[in-house]
């Protein structure tokens, strides 16, 4: 059974609620247009909702896009194909992705993989050794980096 939200009376409720769950964190059109459904709103106003909301500068795309990106990758260390995917499932634009990895500073980037790879490497020592280098391989690919910058790491790293 899916749990109830409480029936939101008038579109009005709706778009005040609305607004104030924009307003407390940065969020997608997907993630907006999902809540506006379990709010009960009709399929035909919440595009107009919607488009409101971006006048109004409550919804950004790019804004959340920089944000999400800035945050996956300082504080969950992701990589970069883990937050393209991400970002792809929630409907943002290949542009607004493209623009907000620019960010991104290829220094800080690779000791992001450095630090894990110590990380996982210390809860790992007593790996056998010829699987460590497999299994680090592995670890650091489901965080999001490519195998070419996994690669290269390892190359570098003398592993």
């Amino acid at each position: 059974m899916e749990p109830s939200h409480k029936h939101i009376v008038t579109t009005l409720q709706a778009i005040e609620k609305i607004k104030r769950y924009c307003a407390a964190a940065e969020h997608c059109q997907e993630e907006v247009r999902l809540k506006l459904k379990s709010y009960q709103v009709d399929n035909d106003k919440i595009e107009s909702i919607i488009c409101d909301l971006i006048s109004e500068k409550y919804i950004d795309e790019l804004r959340y896009a920089h944000a999400f990106v800035s945050g996956k990758t300082n504080i969950k260390s992701w990589g970069k194909l883990k937050i393209i995917n991400e970002l792809k499932k929630k409907k943002i634009s290949q542009k607004c992705i493209d623009m907000a990895l620019k960010n991104i500073k290829e220094e800080d980037y690779q000791q992001k993989m450095d630090m894990l790879a110590k990380k996982w490497l210390k809860t790992h020592q007593n790996e056998p050794k010829n699987q460590i280098k497999q299994k680090l391989f592995r670890f650091l690919y489901s965080k999001g980096y490519s195998a070419d910058e996994i690669g290269q790491f390892l190359n570098e790293t003398n592993f």
